[in-house]
This record gives C-alpha cells, sequence and structure tokens, in this order.
C-alpha cells in the first residue's frame, strides 16, 4: 500500500494519502469528509480500484482540462490556488486546520467552503474536478448514452482489461435485459457503443485505468 493509491470495498472508496508504520491517513473519496488516520489492518478488506470505478460508483466523470471553457478554467484555478497552502500540511490535524481558517479568512468564504474543495481534490487527485459543471452537461445525454457511459466506467477503464465487446455485452445485461434475461425490444447496437466510446475516450483515463499510474 502506498501514497494515493485507490481502495474500494462496495460501494466505498477511499484513497491512501500518507502512509506511516503504524497508520494510514485516508480520505473518503464517496462522502468527501476530512482525512483520517486509521490503523492498517483496518484496510485490509480493500482491494486496490481504478479511476474509472470511482467514477463510477460518485457519478463524477473525469474531464480533460481542454474540455474545459475559459470560465471553468478560471474558476478551477482560483480553487486551487485557495487550497495549494493546505496541501502541505493534510496529515497534520492541527496546521491544517489553521490554515483552512487563515485561507478562509483571506479568501472571504467559509472554512466549509474551503474545506469541501479541498476533499474534492484529495479524492480525485485532479485539478478538473474544481471546475463548475455546466448544468447542461447531464441533461445532453440520453439513458442510453448514460447507460454506455457507466459500462465503460464499470467494465472497461478498469485493470481487468476486458474487452470493448465484453463491457458492451455487460451493459446489455445489466440495463437491458428483465429478470428472466430476456432482452429489451430497443436497446443500443455495438456500432453505437462504440462510437460513443471514440467520441468520449480520454487517452490518459484509458492508460491510467486499465494500466495503473505508474505506467502511465
Amino acid at each position: 500500500m502506498k501514497k494515493h493509491d485507490l481502495l474500494k470495498n462496495e460501494d466505498t472508496v477511499i484513497r491512501v494519502l500518507d502512509v506511516q508504520p503504524d497508520k494510514i491517513l485516508i480520505i473518503d473519496c464517496v462522502k468527501k469528509t476530512m482525512p483520517v488516520w486509521v490503523n492498517a489492518v483496518e484496510l485490509e478488506p480493500y482491494p486496490e480500484c481504478t479511476i474509472g470505478e470511482l467514477s463510477s460508483v460518485t457519478g463524477i466523470a473525469m474531464v480533460e482540462v481542454d474540455a474545459l471553457d475559459a470560465d471553468q478554467k478560471k474558476t478551477m484555478y482560483e480553487r486551487y490556488t485557495m487550497i495549494a497552502p493546505i496541501l502541505p500540511f493534510v496529515s497534520d490535524d492541527r496546521v491544517r486546520s489553521k490554515v483552512i481558517s487563515s485561507t478562509a479568512t483571506e479568501h472571504g468564504v467559509s472554512k466549509q467552503t474551503v474545506r469541501n474543495y479541498l476533499c474534492l481534490y484529495l479524492a480525485y487527485m485532479d485539478m478538473t474536478v474544481l471546475a463548475p459543471k455546466k448544468k447542461s452537461d447531464d441533461t445532453e445525454l440520453t439513458q442510453d448514452k448514460k447507460n454506455m457511459r457507466w459500462a465503460l466506467n464499470k467494465f472497461f477503464y478498469t485493470t481487468a482489461k476486458q474487452s470493448l465487446m465484453t463491457a458492451y455485452t455487460m451493459m446489455l445485461k445489466e440495463k437491458y435485459c428483465d429478470s428472466l434475461g430476456v432482452l429489451a425490444v430497443k436497446y443500443p447496437s455495438y456500432y453505437q457503443f462504440r462510437y460513443f466510446y471514440r467520441k468520449s475516450r480520454k487517452l490518459q483515463n484509458f492508460y491510467i485505468s486499465r494500466d495503473g499510474l505508474k505506467s502511465y
């Protein structure tokens, strides 16, 4: 187990933030509560997982910086600049609390706002999650596209390195079959699934989710 590892147990996903001989600092990536120290033995039921699996649990899909507009980038950098002074002290509860307080005063926001940005960043370790979401983004996705995105995150963007066809088949089984396994009358074709993948894929996520961060 090492710093920045993602671990998953059922619907709980945690990220390792610091490793000491007798304790480990973690953050709950789903609840996004402040980091806590735990004994290493408490994490034994948690196997490693990928950023794709985290996205499938939280519903927050990662984006490329280039996909953000100017206003989103501006806000993203402002929020990161706000929390940057806190990052070196994440492992020290006392100092971290003081820096959060001074940061809130300096920027004229509540301490909870600072904590929210900090925990969001620590959960994903990616600055783009701090960018405000466009309200129209999710509404533009049809239910079929939401199902395809879910299947890619759940079955394709994983270290199991399953094929695109396997991800498609699992999507049909999970989203388009009834309790008896009978396929619905209407469902996306494999060509539609492959087109959605090609249109939405990000090579960085592909390599990191299937090979791990070290390989990337």
